[in-house]
């Protein structure tokens, strides 16, 4: 079932939940083409903010006035949290982006924005309604959960998934400040991604839902917020490349680390690539360049020379087969980046080294 409409309905305020719950009520049959045939809000709609039914169909709905990282998060695990048999989990947003869109699918949530998008599974119904224009801008951007030092957290999190972290070794593990993980945190904690505990007077963290806390990062990420030299180096191949490379680096001490496909390759040869990406900390000068036979340009490229937006992408890197590689999370989401088989590698990495026990939310760590 696949449907488009005029949207008409507008509104430019601050949506909060009782205004976007009444947008719901018109926009859901503008949008899908099924008429609302119940609706129950209040303590009728039970764990959800509203239960409706359309085409036959209960679908138990959740809103949240924002569609950043955190609101996304703690949406979907409460709507996965009060999944009902006889109800489809459906999350609104005033307009949701392609973050949202992910965490979405991965959780196999469906949702649908007041902007008249939407992604429906609920056989016999599929809906599938993307391009729609966001009707409800508001003015300034919300940062980004995993923006630039934010994303640090989640490295550390990820990296050692069973491990409580005292506030104190979680600062001291992150470079980042008393100050600014006591801002950033709760964000995390509100998305669900982790639970905070007590031991006297000491808070101490630990990761809840590792998986949800991965795949809202990929969603969030965008490689090309790094400073990027491409171009081309002669070679036989990418293992070949990254050798020449990585030993030219390290004799003239410049410090450098895989990622990528190269960067997969090295934690698991799970298919042969072209394209080497290296992080540096500083872009080579001419004279280095030259040496390596480096000619820029993005076309045909097979060298991909990055300065990192923040240096904790270095966080957990080590040594395979000689050449320094960065953590298999890094690279998890650097792939998201990268040409050729970079979903089936990032799909192999993930399995093999990525997969985590799944475990129960506790009140005290």
């Amino acid at each position: 079932m696949r449907l488009s409409h005029v949207r008409n309905i507008r509104y430019n305020g601050a949506m909060d939940e009782k205004v976007g719950l009444a947008l719901l009520r018109t926009e859901f049959q503008t949008t899908t083409g099924l008429e609302v045939e119940a609706w129950h809000d209040g303590n009728e709609a039970g764990p959800t903010d509203v239960r409706l039914r359309a085409g036959g169909t209960w679908f138990a709905a959740e809103f949240r006035a924002a569609a950043n990282t955190e609101q996304i998060g703690s949406a979907v695990r409460r709507l996965v949290d009060a999944s009902q048999h006889d109800a489809v989990p459906l999350l609104v947003v005033p307009y949701m982006g392609d973050a949202g869109r992910q965490l979405c699918r991965a959780s196999g949530v469906s949702w649908l924005d007041l902007s008249g998008n939407a992604e429906i599974e609920a056989p016999p119904l599929h809906i599938r309604i993307l391009g729609e224009p966001n009707r409800h801008k508001r003015s300034g951007r919300p940062a980004s959960l995993f923006a630039s030092r934010g994303a640090r957290a989640a490295r550390v999190f990820l990296t050692d998934v069973q491990r409580v972290w005292p506030q104190a070794e979680l600062a001291h593990a992150t470079g980042l400040s008393a100050g600014y993980l006591s801002r950033l945190l709760p964000r995390y904690e509100e998305a669900g991604f982790i639970e905070c505990g007590h031991e006297g007077r000491s808070l101490r963290y630990r990761v809840t839902d590792p998986d949800a806390l991965l795949d809202a990062w990929h969603a969030a990420y965008d490689f090309t917020e790094h400073t990027m030299l491409r171009g081309h180096v002669a070679a036989r191949g990418g293992p070949e490349l990254l050798r020449e490379l990585s030993s030219e680096m390290t004799k003239r001490v410049v410090e450098h680390a895989a990622t990528g496909l190269a960067g997969a390759w090295l934690w698991e040869p799970f298919a042969a690539f072209r394209t080497v990406t290296l992080y540096l900390t500083a872009l080579p000068g001419r004279e280095l360049l030259a040496e390596l036979g480096f000619h820029e340009g993005a076309r045909g490229s097979n060298t991909w020379l990055v300065v990192p937006a923040d240096d904790g992408v270095f966080a957990g890197s080590a040594e395979r087969g000689g050449i320094r590689c960065v953590s298999p999370v890094q690279v998890y989401v650097d792939l998201k980046g990268q040409p050729e088989r970079a979903e089936e590698a990032g799909a192999e990495l993930r399995r093999l080294h990525l997969n985590w026990p799944r475990r129960e939310p506790e009140s005290e760590p």
